[in-house]
């Protein structure tokens, strides 16, 4: 269902199968994974690549908890697929230029509340990941239960993810209406190590820093679903994303159109407004 694309874009989008939710397993927007790798960050909290460690470090520099960083490449999204799970539908941008993405900015606002309950999950988010697509950095807002918690509200967190890691800061309710602004940002580079913070600008305790981490290369917005019943698990309407914009750590704006993927056997789509990289604009549209 991939447009063509370059050999390692492919391989970065390749399905995984999902393992079945058990008693150990909870949900995060990787999917289910075991509950004794995901980790709720304090406030002010941050996280280190060390060797071959994520550390959590609180806001005086002790270290909270040490645990291993996976190596294994294994992608972090799922493959669009009918019946709403995994990443159903959304829009994409990989960076192949020399310089990194320096600041990826976007705003929505809240959905209505969906019209049923079904104990779905819905994920809303831009995201930048590495090449390898084994981890993503994203401001996310949740309808319904996660491992963070969650029910029939919305609520918003900053989560960070490896091939078998899950980080993320305590969720901070919001409601219907309310103006979200996402944003991730490269704070510094030296070599092959990156450092980024990723928050919703204008919610307090949302913010998340990550130090040696890859380079991330690859942008999305992104409708993620788990256990969706009926259309209306979904909210009415449609979802915009604007104020998009990304730069570069050279002061460029890079040239950058948008590509999308769409879940047409259940009619969730994406479409492209305004192509770019400075205030684009970009819709998902839950009942296409």
């Amino acid at each position: 269902m991939y447009a063509a694309a370059a050999v390692f874009l492919i391989s970065l989008m390749a399905p995984l199968t999902l393992a079945a939710p058990t008693a150990e397993m909870i949900l995060t927007p990787a999917g289910y994974r075991p509950a004794t790798n995901v980790h709720e960050i304090p406030a002010d909290a941050t996280l280190a690549h060390v060797g071959s460690e994520i550390h959590v470090v609180s806001f005086n520099g002790t270290v909270l908890k040490k645990v291993a960083a996976a190596t294994k490449p294994t992608p972090v999204k799922e493959a669009v697929a009918p019946l709403a799970t995994g990443w159903v539908t959304y829009a994409s941008w990989l960076n192949q230029g020399s310089s990194p993405i320096s600041s990826f900015t976007t705003t929505w606002t809240v959905p209505p509340v969906p019209a049923t309950n079904h104990g779905q999950t819905i994920f809303l988010f831009n995201s930048i990941e590495p090449n390898a697509g084994n981890a993503i950095l994203q401001p996310v807002l949740q309808y319904g239960p996660s491992a963070a918690g969650g029910g029939s509200f919305w609520a918003v967190a900053t989560w960070y993810l490896d091939p078998s890691n899950t980080f993320f800061t305590t969720p901070v309710r919001t409601s219907a209406g309310a103006t979200l602004n996402g944003i991730i940002t490269l704070t510094s580079s030296s070599g092959s190590s990156f450092n980024y913070n990723s928050q919703f600008t204008n919610i307090g305790g949302t913010s998340l820093s990550i130090s040696g981490a890859a380079q991330l290369t690859w942008a999305t917005e992104t409708l993620e679903v788990y256990g969706v019943t009926a259309k209306s698990d979904y909210p009415a309407g449609t979802t915009v994303f604007s104020g998009i914009n990304l730069k570069l750590a050279n002061g460029n704006t890079p040239s950058v159109s948008w590509a999308h993927q769409d879940d047409t056997a259940d009619r969730l789509s994406t479409t492209i407004n305004t192509n770019g990289a400075t205030n684009a604009r970009i819709t998902i549209n839950y009942n296409s």
